[in-house]
């Protein structure tokens, strides 16, 4: 079954001249050269296929928001329908209304909503209205929130930016207005409360999917610490949402923020974000004048509309559940089993490739690439994954250690 991919990777190096960095998202680089795919060109079910013709079962969900499969029909039916009647127009589509209805209806926090395109400006915007609604500056910022990580020192940030120069273009006095707590243990949180709390506008949160069951006593007591010092607390359910629970960890673990951003798994791949939260505070979003032309954009508002429709009567998030745990488990079986040093750690529904030695883990990916598995540092399952093709990506991978067990690192 070993593959290559050539000619993908003679294209994507002509893109270069013209593309700067490769992509314009980060983690979509490849670095595998002609082993890992450098351009996909077409997705179906939980398969993709690379410009040499290379299919994979696919585990990197378009970096996570395929949560139903490529070409779910349900969605692209509803994507085409409404493209024929326009995308985008000078006052607002009666879709825009109907998804914030439904979001109110699904998700816990949500009494009003709004829509932008990314995770990033979803954050920015309810970090403004926290400082507006507070009269206060200083942001926390826990996990990852999109490149707005780099908007200060000792937060997390993936291997892609850490090894660049995150904080090159960033004034100091911007920067001295953001730091970071760490994830799981309330200790650290409460003392920087009691220093500087009543600077802080918000609390930004994106939970450690490696240490995902740390949320359900650390999460609670945080929101309980927040409202003490009458601190905004930002949920950022980007991978989170329509996957733990639709209406992400703070469903999940049962509380309520005063704010929230969604985006991944949403509407199955097409771009589109909401913040969402208290009626006092959404309501600030015109006062400080956030806004988008692309905000209200209709094939984005219709594909949302079609997947949590999709989301409530095929029971996804149960199936997500299920089918991740058969992969979780069989991987972590099949570690132990060839005295492989690496575990897939977390929730099944978004778990963490935690290896002890990189060389190992590089080698590993490589393979895989190259027996038809594409991988991410965190393989998001989608309902189209089955048994089947769970069963499958195992026999492959087990082929896989095999080998990587008989050799000397």
């Amino acid at each position: 079954m070993a593959q290559n991919s050539i000619k993908s990777w003679k294209m994507y190096n002509k893109s270069l001249e013209y593309l700067a960095s490769g992509s314009s998202t980060g983690s979509k680089r490849p670095s595998f050269e002609n082993i890992e795919p450098g351009l996909i060109v077409k997705g179906k079910g939980c398969k993709v296929w690379d410009v040499d013709g290379n299919q994979y079962i696919d585990y990197r969900s378009g970096i996570g928001p395929v949560s139903l499969g490529y070409a779910n029909s349900c969605v692209d039916n509803a994507i085409s329908k409404q493209l024929k009647d326009g995308i985008v127009f000078g006052h607002p589509h009666p879709l825009e209304g109907e998804v914030a209805k439904i979001l109110t209806e699904n998700i816990p926090s949500a009494e009003k909503v709004r829509f932008l395109k990314t995770g990033g400006e979803a954050v920015a915007a309810c970090i403004k209205i926290s400082r507006a609604a507070t009269g206060r500056n200083k942001i926390i910022q826990c996990g990852y929130n999109g490149w707005l990580n780099t908007l200060s020192t000792g937060g997390f940030m993936p291997i892609g930016i850490a090894n660049t120069q995150p904080l090159k273009g960033v004034p100091v006095q911007t920067a001295s207005l953001h730091s970071y707590s760490p994830w799981g243990d309330i200790a650290p949180w409460e003392k920087a409360f009691e220093t500087f709390g009543k600077d802080i506008a918000a609390v930004v949160i994106a939970s450690n999917y490696s240490e995902m069951e740390k949320g359900k006593k650390f999460l609670p007591a945080l929101r309980k610490l927040t409202k003490k010092y009458g601190i905004l607390m930002v949920m950022d359910e980007i991978v989170t949402g329509f996957r733990l629970a639709i209406g992400g960890a703070h469903q999940y673990f049962g509380f309520i923020p005063d704010l929230a951003v969604f985006g991944k798994g949403m509407a199955n791949g097409m771009p589109i974000t909401a913040f969402l939260g208290r009626k006092d505070l959404m309501d600030m979003a015109r006062e400080v004048s956030v806004s988008s032309t692309f905000g209200g954009e209709t094939l984005s508002l219709a594909a949302v509309k079609a997947t949590i429709k999709f989301y409530k009567k095929n029971r996804v998030i149960d199936h997500l559940w299920e089918v991740g745990t058969l992969f979780q488990e069989g991987v972590n079986r099949l570690f132990k089993k060839y005295g492989i040093s690496a575990e897939l750690q977390g929730f099944p529904v978004c778990p963490v490739f935690s290896f002890e030695d990189n060389d190992v883990r590089a080698d590993f990916f490589k393979n895989c690439y190259a027996n038809g598995v594409s991988l991410y540092n965190v393989p998001y399952v989608t309902y189209a994954h089955k048994k089947k093709d769970i069963e499958e990506t195992l026999k492959r991978i087990e082929k896989i250690l095999q080998a990587l067990a008989g050799r000397k690192f």
